[in-house]
């Protein structure tokens, strides 16, 4: 149930455990005296996020529970949950599909900053400079107890001593671990479909929300440029309750466009806000300017842009695309061409100065709009207003035929003529000459 065009990989916890050596006081590159060693156990150094699946479809009968930090409001939830029979279950044991935010993985995770190092490695070190068989017996303890291939532990104790201040032996990071008030929680998510709060929010607005349209936008401009904050949240909570899908362009331009407006105001903290926020996967800080090449990147991701869109960023970012064309990733500057006046003079239809045609073809071009103008000039214009007028049917073609019928007959009875009258001339010349002719 719920699983729409979800991957069929179900989330499963892939703990990684560590032995941490923690020295005496006085240890160095050629000497340990003793050390402290713990087994501490994470989700390893790369963490991004607990989704696992896409493409979330509501079905009647889906229990879903939503980890902490997701922002949906509860109210918007309960609608969602009469219309379609779905609940929302206090448990993420009884749930088949859970939704994780942008903040929930640090909520429920703690993380330290460790130096790490093979664990075989730096067990050789300890054999070479510490002389008591207790700690060595100590530290092969707990590797086989833990099963750990990386021993971790702090910078100083690290560097001087367990890699014996071989740099190449260690590298750096962030281990993470599930807080304890969350490990009930992290261990019922194991075996679950989880999915980012994005594919719930789409499901949380419905058809009949406000779809902020050309008209809208007009009018929330006008809200956000009034020196009143109380038209600020008016026109934040609308945004908050639109469509967002119907309405992702405008919501975006509003949040580039008056960011410093809705980052001064307390509603940006709001959960009807924050929700919308997090169709975005953004957060209240991420709140701020954004060029027309980044809100096309992020309308993409989507699988929403189209060519109207396109249009009306241009129409809007005019200015900051051209300026910024040099760095632009999206737009294009294709053509640098004169005014009318000039194409006019240089007998030219057009002239692309950064992608210019060669120098014949624009001869070829002037040759062909000489001969245009002239045959302009032959034709009269009644019979180019015909052609306009029969060419949808079947008439001009008769008469086109007709008229090239008449052609033929005059121009048969013109010759006819100029051959009567070249022999009546040859008749007279023969009979003014005595001579005889051979």
């Amino acid at each position: 149930m719920g699983e729409g065009n979800a991957s069929p990989n179900l989330y499963k916890a892939i703990m990684e455990k560590y032995v941490h050596i923690e020295l005496h006081g006085d240890c160095n590159h050629d000497y340990i005296n003793g050390f402290n060693v713990k087994i501490i156990e994470g989700l390893g150094t790369d963490v991004p996020d607990f989704v696992n699946s896409k493409g979330y479809v509501p079905k009647q009968g889906d229990m879903i529970y939503l980890l902490p930090g997701v922002n949906i409001p509860r109210v918007k939830l309960k609608d969602l949950t009469l219309n379609l029979g779905i609940r929302v279950v206090r448990d993420p044991a009884k749930a088949n599909v859970i939704f994780s935010g942008k903040s929930s993985m640090g909520k429920m995770t703690g993380s330290n900053w460790y130096y790490i190092a093979d664990a075989e490695v730096i067990l050789n070190n300890v054999k070479e400079i510490c002389k008591d068989e207790y700690y060595i017996e100590k530290l092969e303890t707990a590797l086989d107890a833990s099963g750990s291939t990386k021993i971790c532990s702090n910078w100083s104790d690290m560097r001087n001593c367990l890699s014996r201040n071989n740099t190449n032996h260690y590298e750096n990071g962030y281990i993470y671990a599930i807080e304890e008030e969350y490990i009930d929680a992290y261990n019922g998510m194991q075996g679950k479909l989880i999915y980012n709060e994005t594919e719930l929010l789409t499901n949380i607005n419905g058809d009949d929300s406000t779809i902020i349209d050309e008209e809208v936008f007009q009018q929330l401009k006008n809200m956000f440029e009034s020196s009143d904050s109380d038209n600020h949240i008016l026109a934040m909570e609308i945004m908050a309750n639109s469509h967002y899908e119907k309405s992702i362009l405008y919501l975006q331009m509003l949040l580039s466009n008056y960011c410093y407006q809705i980052s001064n105001s307390h509603t940006k903290s709001h959960v009807n806000f924050k929700s919308m926020l997090s169709y975005f996967n953004w957060l209240p800080r991420d709140i701020g300017n954004r060029s027309a090449e980044t809100i096309v990147r992020i309308i993409d991701d989507k699988g929403l842009l189209t060519v109207d869109m396109i249009k009306r960023l241009y129409k809007e970012y005019t200015h900051s695309i051209h300026g910024n064309i040099n760095y632009d990733d999206v737009f294009e500057l294709k053509e640098v061409t004169i005014k009318q006046e000039y194409l006019d003079k240089l007998n030219l239809s057009s002239l692309n100065l950064i992608n210019p045609e060669p120098e014949e073809n624009l001869e070829v071009t002037s040759q062909l709009q000489e001969i245009m103008h002239m045959i302009d000039e032959i034709i009269p214009d009644e019979l180019i207003e015909a052609v306009l007028t029969d060419i949808k049917t079947n008439d001009f073609k008769t008469e086109l035929i007709a008229t090239e019928e008449e052609l033929i007959i005059s121009e048969s009875e013109l010759n006819k003529t100029e051959e009567e009258s070249n022999n009546n001339q040859i008749e007279e010349t023969n009979g003014g000459n005595d001579l005889d002719w051979f």
